[in-house]
């Protein structure tokens, strides 16, 4: 709908976007935080393959299928952004092009249908699975795995190079040497928050949830790694004689210092209810926000501040951004109803 409106009216009036602030909702929302979810989703799955214990496997199957949905999202809004900025059938035939960050991610759609298909085909049809084919399929689990997250890195990388060539236009609060280690670490805490956060709602809704022997090991790693993400985060900051900027009353400094406070808060609302799935479902809830809000100040907050320009998004990239989460959300129920992703075993009271 935006597209079209973009068709008739030039992109000023049909979206937000302008030529100082050319990134916007779509971008730092679907595509910043399904490029970090897929990173940290897939990174994830990688490592408790090699562990293969039970109870891993379980929290295994749901960091893949988070890590798929968030990359899926993630390449929607990317031709949803282009899609604004020129028409939608010219993003569909050009945008797949070498000089786009589409251009690898048919061939990691078709690693991860694959990986799915060798996951979950299973449990749809157990006929299908034990024929010969499948087999062969099954055997290259692990490499397709690492494959994927790869790739699934690489673009996570691309988003870091992509702010460092155009670090000139960006408030240095959100770039920096660090900005990569920074990214990769947030989207681990990220895809371990979103579990715990899905684990209590799919126990609401399916009385499916994470092995209660998984919860508090969850926790604790997410507690790890959003201590590690700021620590980085301030060290950064001292290191470059940015820190007093938290404490400016300035919009940027407002932005940054809310941020790192609700990641503050999440971090410890979560140590010491370890076993306390409704308590880390909070805690995990503050964590998400922390991290999206990290991705639209760095997508947005970051290019307003030196452009001297403030972007307001248009109805139609809220219908856009927001259209897509819904999608994402739905499809990971529908897999947590119609697939064994969670476990059956209740929770910890």
């Amino acid at each position: 709908m935006a597209s079209l409106l973009a068709k008739f009216q030039t992109i000023g009036a049909a979206t937000g976007l302008s030529d100082s602030v050319p990134w916007g909702l779509c971008l730092g929302l679907n595509v910043f935080c399904g490029i970090a979810l897929a990173a940290g989703g897939l990174s994830l799955a990688a490592i408790l393959a090699v562990l293969n214990g039970r109870n891993w496997r379980t929290l295994g199957r749901v960091s893949l299928l988070v890590g798929s949905i968030g990359y899926v999202v993630a390449m929607l809004g990317m031709v949803a952004n282009e899609a604004i900025e020129r028409h939608l059938w010219t993003t569909i035939i050009r945008g797949w092009s070498s000089r786009s960050i589409l251009s690898g991610a048919l061939w990691t759609v078709l690693l991860l249908t694959c990986l799915l298909l060798v996951e979950f085909l299973p449990d749809l049809s157990p006929r299908l699975s034990n024929t010969r084919s499948f087999a062969g399929l099954a055997r290259l689990k692990v490499p397709l795995l690492f494959g994927a997250t790869g790739l699934a890195v690489l673009h996570q990388l691309g988003l870091d190079r992509l702010i460092g060539l155009a670090e000139a236009r960006f408030s240095p609060l959100w770039s920096g040497p660090e900005l990569s280690l920074m990214f990769y670490m947030s989207a681990l805490a990220g895809t371990l928050a979103v579990i715990l956060f899905a684990s209590w709602r799919c126990w609401l809704a399916f009385d499916k949830s994470l092995p209660a022997p998984v919860i508090p090991a969850v926790a604790r790693a997410l507690t790890i790694t959003v201590f590690l993400y700021l620590l980085v985060r301030f060290m950064d900051l001292i290191e470059r004689g940015l820190f007093t900027s938290i404490f400016r009353l300035s919009r940027e400094g407002l932005l940054l210092l809310f941020e790192i406070v609700v990641l503050l808060l999440g971090m410890m609302w979560i140590k010491g209810n370890e076993l306390n799935p409704r308590e880390l479902f909070y805690g995990s809830a503050l964590i998400i926000a922390g991290l999206v809000a990290n991705r639209l100040n760095t997508a947005i907050t970051a290019l307003e501040a030196n452009a001297g320009q403030y972007y307001l998004p248009h109805w139609g990239e809220f219908l856009i951004s927001y259209s897509l989460i819904a999608a994402g959300i739905g499809a990971f129920a529908m897999g947590v109803e119609h697939l064994t992703v969670f476990s059956t075993v209740d929770p910890v009271s």
